[in-house]
């Protein structure tokens, strides 16, 4: 929030926090009254149609975390053509985008320049290659396994 407050471009568009803490914490409600104070939208845990509308209505898509596994999340708004800004932790580079994908972690000041750059350029669709992903390409590749195990 800090990020998109301090690039004057960012203001120009709508801050859209979606999912919720699994656990109200004090830092939970510290974000959602800063949320509030500053016109920030958090529309809490979302998915199907509303999930769809906000994925199709991005202008991009920003996953800033610290700790991810394989992060679904950003192949999800990779298969809606989404302009990408991720996070530089290991996680995140798996999916091989280019350095214009990413900002340092934690580091506000590179999150807000990376916004301006993105936010400044037309809006263009992206299109990824998902094909490590697709799920029946996965199929095959773990039947063969299973196939090579029993000896077929």
């Amino acid at each position: 929030m800090r990020a998109y407050k301090q690039s004057p471009i960012a203001n120009e568009y709508k801050l859209v926090i979606a999912g919720e803490a699994d656990h109200e914490t004090e830092y939970s409600t510290e974000l959602r009254l800063l949320a509030q104070k500053e016109g920030i939208i958090l529309p809490g845990f979302i998915k199907n149609d509303k999930l769809h509308q906000l994925f199709t209505n991005a202008r991009l898509f920003v996953l800033p975390s610290f700790y991810e596994g394989l992060p679904i999340v950003l192949l999800e708004a990779m298969s809606y053509s989404l302009d990408i800004l991720a996070s530089d932790i290991p996680a995140n580079k798996e999916v091989n985008l280019t350095g214009s994908f990413y900002f340092e972690v934690g580091n506000i000041n590179s999150l807000s320049g990376q916004l301006e750059k993105k936010l400044c350029q037309p809006v263009n669709e992206v299109r990824y290659n998902l094909q490590s992903y697709n799920w029946e390409v996965i199929s095959n590749q773990t039947y063969d396994v299973y196939k090579q195990l029993i000896g077929r």
